[in-house]
């Protein structure tokens, strides 16, 4: 089974963001990064300038569905 992978970009400008994978949400900012799993509500806002646009991404708990993210 190959793990899926996608890009959380900001819907203000397109910067990325983060990485959603069936293990979590990884968020990579210079040397720090953040693993979330599980059930999640996350607030991102935009690290580039004059964007400042405020990004959300939830996540429930139930289990990854590889055919529905085909």
């Amino acid at each position: 089974m190959s793990k899926r992978n996608h890009e959380v970009r900001c819907k203000g400008c397109g910067a990325k963001l983060a990485d959603l994978a069936r293990d979590g949400l990884t968020i990579r900012r210079g040397k720090l990064q953040a693993t979330i799993t599980g059930a999640y509500h996350v607030s991102l806002v935009c690290y580039r300038p004059h964007c400042g646009t405020l990004n959300v991404v939830r996540h429930d708990s139930l289990p990854w569905d590889a055919n529905a993210a085909a």
